[in-house]
Order: C-alpha cells, then sequence, then structure tokens
C-alpha cells in the first residue's frame, strides 16, 4: 500500500475518533445533574426512583425541553446549594425557598409553588387518672410535697398537744391521742389550704396564734404545690393555645438548619433547637423534647396526614410567605429555557393538576 492511501487511512480514523469523542462530550453535555433531597411531598426517596411534586413537575418540564437528565441525591437544602454554587450539579430543585440572600448567590426560576411556614404540635390528649396520681410523685414535686405533709403532721400534733389542756367542753379537738391528732392534723390541712371550715376552732390564744402561723406559711406553700401540679396536669392543654407564631414566646420550638424557618425563628428570639433533618426535628417533637416544630406549610401538613392515629397537628395560619423556584447557577443560559417552560405548564394547567394530585383541591 501506497504512502497516500495510509495517509488517508490515519487521516478517517482520526476524523472517526474526533466524532465519536465530540459525540460523547456533546451528549455528556446535555445529560443534566439535578439536585435533589427528601422533602416530603415534593421530594420522596422511595424505591429506585424518587416521586413527589417536584419530580412530576420536573418530569414536565424535561420533557417539554427534550433534555436528559440524571437526580443526584443530596442531603438537604444547604447541601444542594452548596454543591450548584461548586458545579457539581446543574441546578437544584425542590422545595428552595426564593429569597433575597439566596439570589445573590444563584438565580432562580418562576415559582413552581406558593406557600409559607405553619405550626405542627401534638394531638391534645386526656390526662387518665393513672397520669393524675403519677403527676403528684415526679420531680421536685416529690420532696415539696413530701415537706407539706411533714409539717401538717407537726403541726397537727402541736395544735392537739396545745388544746388538750383545754378544758374538755371547751375544745373542738378529741382529748385522746386518736382520734385527736388525726383531727389536728385534718385541721391544719383545711387551714393551709381553705383557712378553715369552721367546724375546728382553736380556743386558746397559743392554738390561736399557731393558727396564724399556719395561714401565713402554709397557705403560700399549698398554693405553690397547687399551681405546680396544675402546670404539669395542663400541659397538653396548654400545647394546644398554640395558633400562631405569637404564641410560640417561651416555649421550646424545633427548626431545621440552614431554612427560612430558622431564620424567622431567630428574628422572633424564640427559644429554637436546630436539626439537620426535618425527621429529626419531628422526633424530637414524639419525645417532648420540643413543644413544637416551625417548617415549611406543605410538608407539616404531610406529616400530620399521613399520620392515621392523628399524632400531630398542624395548627393557625400560614405565615411568612414564601415561593419555591429551580435554582441554577448565576448567569445560566438555562433558566429562561425553563421559565418559558414554566408558563407553558401554567397556561395548560398540567402545573394545577400535578398539585391535585398530591395535595388534593
Amino acid at each position: 500500500m501506497s504512502s497516500q492511501p495510509k495517509c488517508l487511512l490515519f487521516i478517517v480514523l482520526m476524523m472517526f475518533a474526533w466524532t465519536a469523542q465530540s459525540l460523547a462530550a456533546t451528549q455528556a453535555e446535555q445529560t443534566l445533574k439535578v439536585g435533589i433531597s427528601p422533602f416530603s411531598p415534593f421530594v420522596i426517596l422511595s424505591g429506585d426512583r424518587p416521586i413527589g411534586f417536584s419530580i412530576d413537575a420536573w418530569g414536565a418540564l424535561a420533557r417539554d425541553l427534550e433534555i436528559n437528565y440524571e437526580f443526584v441525591a443530596c442531603a438537604g437544602v444547604a447541601d444542594k446549594l452548596q454543591r450548584l454554587k461548586q458545579g457539581q450539579i446543574d441546578l437544584a430543585i425542590g422545595g428552595i425557598t426564593i429569597t433575597e440572600e439566596r439570589e445573590m448567590r444563584f438565580d432562580f426560576t418562576h415559582t413552581v409553588f406558593h406557600t409559607g411556614l405553619d405550626i405542627m404540635i401534638p394531638s391534645t390528649k386526656e390526662v387518665s387518672v393513672l397520669e393524675f396520681f403519677t403527676s403528684l410523685v415526679t420531680g421536685k414535686k416529690t420532696i415539696f410535697l413530701a415537706g407539706l405533709l411533714l409539717m401538717i403532721v407537726i403541726a397537727g400534733h402541736i395544735i392537739w398537744l396545745v388544746e388538750r389542756t383545754s378544758k374538755k367542753k371547751q375544745t373542738t379537738f378529741k382529748h385522746d391521742y386518736f382520734p385527736g391528732v388525726f383531727e389536728g392534723m385534718y385541721w391544719a390541712l383545711i387551714t393551709a389550704s381553705t383557712i378553715g371550715y369552721g367546724d375546728k376552732v382553736p380556743k386558746r390564744w397559743s392554738g390561736r396564734i399557731l393558727a396564724a402561723i399556719l395561714i401565713l406559711i402554709f397557705l403560700p406553700l399549698f398554693g405553690y404545690f397547687i399551681a405546680e401540679l396544675s402546670s404539669d396536669l395542663t400541659l397538653e392543654s396548654l400545647k394546644s393555645n398554640i395558633n400562631g407564631p405569637d404564641d410560640l414566646w417561651g416555649r421550646r420550638v424545633a427548626v431545621v438548619a440552614g431554612t427560612t424557618s430558622e431564620d424567622y425563628m431567630r428574628k422572633m428570639h424564640v427559644y429554637i433547637e436546630s436539626y439537620q433533618k426535618v425527621e429529626e426535628a419531628v422526633n424530637a417533637l414524639d419525645q417532648n423534647i420540643v413543644d413544637a416544630v416551625v417548617y415549611d406549610a406543605p410538608n407539616l401538613m404531610y406529616y400530620a396526614r399521613s399520620e392515621g392515629n392523628k399524632k400531630y397537628t398542624v395548627v393557625g395560619k400560614i405565615f411568612e410567605p414564601q415561593d419555591y423556584g429551580l435554582a441554577v447557577p448565576q448567569g445560566s443560559p438555562l433558566r429562561e429555557k425553563l421559565n418559558r417552560a414554566i408558563l407553558i405548564l401554567l397556561e395548560s394547567d398540567e402545573l394545577e393538576n400535578i398539585k391535585r394530585k398530591w395535595f388534593g383541591k
């Protein structure tokens, strides 16, 4: 074979290799890496393929734009945005709130979902008789109750000793130890709690002085004990009084770190516990570590509806309105294409049908 045909064959092979490489590169460029993270019911990582509102909405957009894509699982919103900033993914979807601070770092598409924040609390329950008596002997009330009973026993003995020296016809207490001491303790108890019924009255001045001391000392202590007991027994009822963000003062509130719920609660100067995942926040609510969870309303409503035993209740009206959009790097040409595709979905009511599928009417 002459050198000329060999040269032509070499050129053809080189062109073929370059073409194959170019096609592979083009194919790689057309396969978008889409960042997602668990956020029910927008993104639910179930089985081999994720499902949810955002997954369906993105599928419709990708279909209209005729683009290939692959999902990249991320830990949360903060992780998605960090990967987007580092160029590890091409766009991020799934319940991403459009904020001024985020807009300075990324570009967002048109709004695909209007929502806001809401509050979830445990469903209230009735206090049983067992819980009532258990509450008497838990925590600091145990020591307080023991001390109160001891003081009543001592006061009952003192009033009996003082009054038994009176003439039997003048005293209202039995002269014998039994039941005289029990009458004295009964008198001490009703004096400490209700300032007496009048059926047992000390006749001697020393007994009256003791009664005055009991009223001045025992009555405030008894009232404090009743207040503590009432506070514990009505804890569940108090939780049900949470109807909005203003009712969160003095409560322990769970939020998800790096989200708008954390930002909002910090501005309100409410005591918060930050968790990396909403599942961790809900678990803290189960264990009574916190009194309420503040998070995006659709996600909390999903949790409340998914519990057949009505374990949770979402209360109040949605506050701190916010919009969800798709995030892309600043200056990305993909934003304009996505915006046009979103408008098409809105005008055709397809996006509205997807909402009804996941959220109902």
